[in-house]
């Protein structure tokens, strides 16, 4: 099951979850990110989106357990609530109410609470969304003692911090293990076809 966290709350206890606002003054979004050690891109040997994504939940499991991690906790870096583009389009209603399911209201902003054995339908949905713009604020994550700061890309690729030598080596010794993999490339792209477009995916208005 998984739990909600206001988020004047969430932001006071997990300081290190990344947030933006706009500075009407200077006409541009602040993003607001904590000073870490070291920043790495993670992909998986998948040949399908689908498959990628699950394997992805699986994986990310393993990796939690290897950092003995029972939980994570999701932030928007906005302000705006989860269910914003709510019945905006097809593509992304299935993953919005699997979140209502959860208890998430339509005006809901703060920090969702997922335990270890949520990870892997919790990662599907959400990855589903960021995939198709269905959530238009940048969702970041951490571990409870905030030693890993990560997102999901909307190519389904893992960005994620360490935030001391001590967590860089615990994760490098963890990633080791799993099937996850360094991506080589300094930027992500879409592997799962030969166009740069991803289906289902909609315009933020």
């Amino acid at each position: 099951m998984i739990f909600k966290i206001d988020r004047k709350e969430a932001i006071t206890r997990f300081q290190n979850l990344p947030l933006r606002h706009y500075d009407i003054k200077e006409d541009e979004e602040v993003f607001n990110y904590p000073k870490v050690f070291a920043n790495y891109i993670l992909t998986l040997p998948s040949k399908s989106y689908k498959g990628h994504i699950k394997m992805f939940g699986e994986e990310l499991v393993k990796l939690l357990e290897a950092l003995k991690c029972d939980y994570l906790i999701f932030l928007g870096d906005s302000d705006l609530a989860w269910l914003r583009r709510f019945k905006e389009h097809e593509s992304f209603e299935d993953s919005f109410q699997y979140l209502i399911s959860n208890k998430i209201g339509k005006r809901f902003n703060g920090a969702i609470q997922v335990p270890l054995s949520e990870i892997p339908l919790f990662i599907k949905h959400l990855a589903w969304l960021v995939r198709t713009n269905g959530i238009v604020q940048y969702v970041h994550f951490v571990d409870p003692n905030q030693n890993i700061i990560c997102d999901i890309c909307q190519y389904g690729n893992l960005h994620i911090s360490s935030k001391t030598k001590a967590a860089d080596i615990l994760l490098k010794n963890a990633v080791s293990n799993i099937k996850f993999e360094y991506l080589c490339e300094d930027t992500c792209y879409n592997k799962f076809s030969k166009s740069s477009s991803i289906k289902g995916r909609q315009i933020t208005v």
